[in-house]
């Protein structure tokens, strides 16, 4: 499976990034400005309290990495009640989709509106085209059977996405989908999985996991 030029991708989303906050500097208030503003209201920060256990990491995910972002909360569970001999209630597990991992938090009709497959150069084993769904939905490597919506009603993983990502990733993808700005990321937000946690950003999620959850950090490509 092709993966995305992450540098060219790096740098656009740092770029549009970059330039709403200079346009907010200068009190250029267009709607793409307006839209990398929302983000300081930021959504809940209740999916803080469900971490629970002695055994507790975040994964901290940034690319699609092959849908690998689902298989390793399931490796450290699985792993962790094997080796010390403990129950499910005794490990939390957080995966956190930011920067390019982001869209595997939204469901197909999003990826097919906006062209997510073409965008991070994912494409579909079945076709080997650009994917106009979102193949890692329910496909986790390793682990045959095994959903998104599993990994949280089954093994209580907390799923978090990142605001900041979906701000900037919507506005990239709203001219092919002819739609504005302020369209694409209601789209966006409507197309989270069930079950998906909004954060204020990856990497505000990141950091209020290890400090308010007192998890440990690993990095997930």
């Amino acid at each position: 499976m092709s993966q995305p030029d992450v540098g060219t991708h790096r740098r656009g989303f740092l770029g549009t990034v970059a330039a709403g906050a200079s346009a907010l500097l200068v009190g250029r208030w267009s709607s793409a400005s307006a839209e990398v503003a929302s983000f300081a209201e930021p959504p809940s920060d209740d999916w803080i309290a469900k971490i629970k256990g002695k055994y507790r990491q975040v994964f901290d995910n940034t690319s699609p990495n092959e849908g690998f972002g689902g298989a390793f909360p399931l490796n450290f569970i699985n792993s962790t009640k094997d080796a010390l001999k403990v129950t499910d209630k005794d490990i939390t597990a957080v995966a956190v989709f930011r920067h390019f991992s982001f869209p595997l938090m939204l469901n197909d009709a999003t990826w097919a509106k906006y062209h997510i497959g073409e965008m991070l150069k994912v494409n579909d084993p079945k076709t080997n085209a650009p994917a106009t769904k979102n193949i890692f939905r329910d496909n986790i490597p390793l682990y045959p059977g095994e959903t998104y919506e599993t990994l949280i009603t089954k093994h209580g993983v907390i799923l978090v996405a990142c605001n900041l990502a979906l701000t900037v990733i919507s506005g990239m993808a709203a001219p092919k989908a002819g739609v504005t700005a302020d369209q694409a990321k209601k789209d966006f937000t409507a197309g989270l999985l069930p079950g998906v946690n909004l954060a204020a950003s990856g990497v505000y999620a990141v950091n209020r996991a290890q400090n308010a959850g007192g998890c440990t950090y690993c990095y997930g490509g």
